[in-house]
């Protein structure tokens, strides 16, 4: 609901925040945000499709007289999940721009709370984006400049949006959009469903949780045809003030663990009495299965038409994706104004957590030190520049901004990885005991001399489970951010590898190459890569992990299973940091082959794993010799 707010910070992050022109405001707080828009400012009204759909939008107009510059959000969400202080940092933006003369426009996608049609995972994006910022432009509160907005869905819906290029769209911050992108380079994750062949569990709990909690559980209101304007509005409000509407968030007391483990995979919301949802249908699939085209997913061959800034964190979901999307935008794009107008930033946050840091800002276990940035002046003098004709630093800025973790520090360039970048080949060796911490498993600066390889046993009934990444939306389980590895690298089936000591700072930022050379007495099974930053005291920080279902080493199109004891080359999609490793410290890999529930656990059987219950045991070796150069490719900063 928003009622008024028995308290809020939102007056103090508003002085912090807004330069002193705009610390002047006519709004205290949020409170008297909401009460002059409950009385006067908030308009509910239907916006047409080009199909007779109608898409319900919530329209938060400034004070003043219009017309107004316009920021666009489109999401799945309630608009409360927006426009409460304190859910995510970002929110705090909604009454800076109000502040700023901005009007706000929230519209949920089709099938959504009181939005008309069905929904399916970013249906329409591009085409029920496109029309609702022609209705917006049309408005007479309208200056006919729109910008969008927003993190996670509200961001993944603007990538195809982007393409589009409608004329009034004047510009897009899009913040964490990994599950919008479907196959870009060397990633095929189709929306982040999968990750080297494998899938990401997260969307399970996400449509769980998130997303279908919402749309079967909650109460789904449906206007009944022929209503007035008037008639609609009150009850889109009725609804919007109801105590008993549903909530947002995962449910308390829930057994996640238990819910992770059910097998067989595609059957993880049925096991706990949940909605049929798209899980079912993507679970199924394989990364190459030509139905992910008819999904609104960014794709290699797009092109982008509308100025946009890319918001990333490094502990997000996708990263790498991330990146290689806005890397592949700046290449390619169709209209003068997006040319030489795509910026990107990567903070050190979780996901959607950008705001979020501190004069100490821990991610996980790991301080990394003051990582403060000005998110909200960056994102004002972004629209301002672009909605407004402000003649700003907008575009006179280098082109990113990345945060390096261990040195502690923003950086910034016109590219990334930085021009001048060598790369670094670690080799994997070993005299054949390289399981677990206190093995013999070295990452040496020189060709392996001698031929080894490292072996261990990998039971799908005992998982190596997941501790910190990159991940959201999987509830209890501590998916999200650095911790110490050092424990959980004890078990026999997790293969480590140590460089030297190093006698200087080693500066790493870039994307991360792996080849392994490995064999199975399975026909089917995978292999886990986890990159970390040991410090002088022996604590083991993540910075990556990936994953390769073996099956997928040829390509994602086919399925080619190995041979009892045959050596296969693995070469992973690349993983992604910035760390620079301080004197005194180590570079780590680890292999294993599961990471658990991050990833869904290989059955090892070789069949279709999504709808199996029974399990193989498998023997699995990484091989390392003067022929079979596992290694690691790190890219070095001039």
């Amino acid at each position: 609901m928003r009622a008024p707010y028995k308290a809020t910070l939102l007056a103090l992050a508003i002085a912090a925040c807004l330069p002193a022109s705009a610390q002047s405001a006519h709004y205290k707080d949020w409170a008297e945000i909401e009460a002059d828009l409950v009385d006067k400012k908030m308009l509910h009204r239907p916006v047409p499709m080009r199909d007779g759909v109608q898409l319900d939008a919530n329209i938060y107009l400034p004070k003043g007289k219009g017309p107004f510059p316009v920021v666009l959000y489109r999401s799945p969400y309630m608009p409360d999940m927006f426009f409460t202080p304190g859910v995510m940092p970002l929110n705090d933006l909604n009454a800076v721009l109000l502040e700023n003369g901005y009007a706000v426009v929230h519209s949920n996608e089709r099938g959504r709370y009181w939005s008309g049609g069905e929904y399916e995972y970013l249906a329409n994006a591009g085409e029920d984006g496109y029309d609702t910022i022609d209705w917006i432009s049309k408005q007479p509160w309208s200056n006919g400049k729109v910008g969008t907005y927003g993190c996670s869905s509200t961001a993944e819906n603007q990538l195809k949006l982007n393409t589009a290029a409608h004329p009034a769209h004047a510009a897009a911050i899009a913040l964490g959009p990994g599950a919008g992108i479907g196959k870009i380079g060397p990633y095929s994750e189709q929306g982040n469903t999968f990750r080297g062949g494998a899938l990401q569990l997260l969307f399970a709990s996400w449509y769980r949780g998130l997303i279908f909690y919402g749309k079967h559980g909650d109460p789904r209101p449906q206007y009944p045809d022929n209503l007035t304007v008037e008639q609609r509005e009150r009850l889109g409000e009725t609804f919007r003030l109801h105590p008993n509407r549903g909530d947002f968030g995962t449910s308390p007391g829930f057994d996640y663990d238990k819910y992770f483990r059910n097998l067989p995979v595609r059957d993880l919301n049925k096991a706990v009495n949940g909605p049929v949802t798209d899980w079912d249908r993507f679970s199924a699939r394989t990364p190459g299965d030509p139905a992910w085209k008819e999904i609104s997913l960014s794709n290699e061959g797009d092109k982008f038409g509308v100025p946009m800034l890319w918001g990333f964190s490094w502990y997000d979901v996708s990263v790498g994706p991330n990146v290689a999307l806005y890397n592949y935008a700046r290449e390619n794009t169709s209209t003068d104004r997006a040319r030489g107008a795509q910026q990107m930033f990567i903070g050190p946050t979780s996901h959607c957590m950008m705001g979020a840091e501190k004069k100490q800002t821990l991610v996980g276990e790991r301080n990394v030190g003051d990582a403060r940035y000005d998110y909200t002046a960056r994102y004002l003098e972004w629209f301002d520049y672009w909605l407004k004709g402000v003649r700003n630093n907008a575009l006179q800025r280098p082109k990113v901004d990345y945060y390096q973790m261990g040195s502690n520090k923003w950086v910034s360039s016109d590219s990334f990885p930085l021009k001048g970048t060598k790369y670094v080949d670690l080799y994997l060796t070993s005299e054949g005991r390289a399981n677990t911490l206190y093995g013999d498993g070295t990452l040496s600066f020189s060709r392996p001399k001698s031929a080894a390889a490292d072996t261990f046993v990998y039971d799908p009934i005992r998982p190596v489970q997941t501790y910190g990444g990159g991940a959201c939306c999987m509830g209890t389980v501590k998916a999200t951010g650095s911790f110490d590895q050092s424990t959980l690298e004890m078990r026999n089936d997790i293969l480590v590898y140590n460089s030297p000591v190093l006698d200087k700072d080693l500066t790493v930022a870039g994307f991360i190459e792996v080849d392994l050379y490995v064999s199975s007495d399975a026909k089917d099974t995978d292999f886990t890569l986890k990159l970390i930053d040991v410090d002088a005291d022996g604590v083991a920080y993540n910075l990556d992990d990936n994953i390769l279902r073996a099956r997928y080493r040829e390509g994602y199109d086919k399925q080619v299973f190995m041979k009892n004891g045959e050596v296969y080359k693995l070469t992973f999609a690349p993983m992604i940091t910035a760390n620079t490793f301080k004197k005194g410290h180590r570079v780590r890999l680890e292999v294993s082959s599961s990471n658990f529930p991050r990833y869904d656990r290989n059955l090892n059987t070789g069949g279709n794993n999504f709808d199996e219950s029974k399990a193989v045991v498998a023997r699995n070796s990484v091989h390392h010799s003067d022929k079979y150069l596992s290694r690691i490719r790190l890219p070095v900063s001039p």
